[in-house]
């Protein structure tokens, strides 16, 4: 099998055991309290740095199994296959939850979001006619949070472009050249 080839089955067989390990967290978490994630930054930087950890363990356990060699473009590729494939998983995830699982989630995730922004708010020293003027100009959380097309499709669009830059900022730290060897230069006649 060439090395390309596979980058892309490593990649793949990568992509859905993260993309696994993604969806079960999510349940955890969500079964655990339902509006955590939307609420807790705490949770989201816990989330987001654990994925990181992963995705440099993936990436170095990869360029292992190809030989311990791979350039920003190899890197690049096999990230941007993982990246698709938990940006769709995500995506997915979120509309069979919200449509399915746990319906009301929208509707109590936008009402914990608003109180937890009008704390922040009021914890700032904000009166009371500017924490309603802001939280106007917010817009309507539950309308942001329903899944509908528009939002799914944002969704995707923003999961895809934020792991994309960290496909980028991944594939630069963690390419690797192999070493010129004075024996592998061509022997004179």
């Amino acid at each position: 099998m060439d090395k390309s080839a596979l980058i892309s089955k490593l990649s793949l067989k990568n992509g859905f055991m993260l993309a696994a390990v993604s969806v079960v967290l999510s349940l955890t978490l969500h079964f655990i309290d339902p509006v955590l994630v939307y609420t807790s930054f705490l949770a989201q930087v816990g989330i987001f740095v654990l994925f990181i950890a992963l995705l440099v363990v993936v990436g170095i356990n990869i360029r292992k199994e190809i030989g311990g060699f791979w350039t920003f473009g190899e890197a690049f590729k096999a990230f941007l296959i993982i990246s698709l494939i938990l940006a769709l998983t995500a995506t997915l995830y979120n509309v069979v939850l919200m449509k399915f699982i746990d319906p009301d989630l929208p509707a109590k995730a936008a009402a914990a979001i608003e109180d937890a922004q009008r704390a922040m708010m009021e914890k700032f020293g904000m009166a009371s006619e500017q924490i309603d003027e802001a939280m106007a100009k917010a817009g309507n959380m539950q309308e942001k949070l329903e899944p509908t097309f528009k939002n799914i499709f944002t969704s995707f669009g923003v999961s895809l472009a934020l792991y994309g830059v960290l496909s980028l900022i991944l594939s630069a730290i963690l390419k690797k050249k192999e070493p010129v060897r004075f024996d592998s230069f061509p022997k004179e006649t």
